[in-house]
């Protein structure tokens, strides 16, 4: 859900930048990646004045309030200023 936070390092309101899958994995043998173990949705976040990204982990909301985007079909919370999938305004929709 999309909320007005402050940087943590200069105070600055963050800026909602989109939401992606976090993947977990461990380093295998001969450097592999094993990408079994899983992942986590976060919001990411960045401040405007000095660059900080900020994760989030994304609160689980019911599914009766997404909406699905026109454009990618991806269902969307409609408190996201622009859908995490595509970006496109949700109140141009």
């Amino acid at each position: 859900m999309y909320k007005e936070i402050t940087c943590a390092r200069c105070g600055k309101v963050l800026e909602f930048v989109k939401q992606e899958n976090l993947q977990f994995g461990t380093e295998g043998m001969f450097f592999d990646r094993d990408y079994s173990k899983g992942h986590m949705p976060v919001d990411i976040y960045l401040c405007p004045d000095c660059g900080e990204l900020h994760f989030f982990k994304v609160e689980p909301c019911e599914k009766e309030k997404l909406i699905k985007c026109k454009w990618c079909c991806h269902m969307v919370d409609p408190s996201y200023p622009h859908c995490p999938d595509c970006g496109h305004d949700p109140t141009k929709w």
